[in-house]
């Protein structure tokens, strides 16, 4: 399925990326200073059921999408019948997750990382959202059950994402409609 198949947005938001900009966390950095981070507005749907807007951490590093246990309840999942578990590395330390298919919707730009009404049906939003079905890791003992780490398997895997320190922002468009650049360096034969 294409990351936008089934996702209502109209034809001209389609054919461009849509750009985030950074957004500042809760936290402040190591002298005081104000945090900001790639943070996008994703949910998560399981059949009829959705959580409301989520913030979505753009990590290149993550292997895998890795959300909150908790969630799975939300999402009417039970994880004793998982697809299969691995351990991840976050931070400094290590998470076991158990792998779930599901839905992850990711929200246009100007929807904002929360909903104006939490409780609010996410299959009757009026903005517009890029949808995608993937295998994602539950974690429990997660540290926010609002977070998830969108990683390389459950969201590069689906688009085009270029993330600028210098520009504050994130760019993401469907693979299709971004323009290939120019061949890397050629590093030698491959096994």
């Amino acid at each position: 399925m294409s990351p936008s198949s089934t996702a209502p947005v109209s034809t001209e938001r389609e054919q461009r990326p849509w750009l985030y900009p950074y957004r500042q966390d809760a936290q402040l950095g190591w002298h005081g200073e104000l945090v900001l981070r790639p943070l996008l507005p994703v949910s998560l749907v399981n059949g009829d059921r959705g959580t409301p807007r989520l913030a979505g951490l753009v990590a290149s590093g993550a292997d895998l999408t890795l959300v909150s246990g908790l969630l799975a309840e939300q999402l009417g999942i039970g994880l004793e019948d998982y697809e299969g578990e691995g351990a991840h590395r976050f931070g400094i330390g290590v998470v076991r997750a158990r792998y779930k298919t599901i839905d992850l919707r990711l929200h246009a730009p100007d929807a904002g990382l929360h909903a104006p009404d939490a409780e609010q049906d996410p299959g009757t939003e009026q903005d517009g959202y890029r949808e995608w079905r993937s295998r994602i890791g539950f974690v429990q003992d997660w540290p926010s059950n609002g977070f998830v780490v969108l990683g390389n398997v459950g969201f590069f895997d689906q688009f085009e994402v270029a993330i600028s320190a210098f520009a504050n922002s994130v760019a993401v468009a469907d693979p299709g409609d971004c323009v290939s650049a120019a061949p890397g360096p050629d590093f030698g034969p491959e096994d």
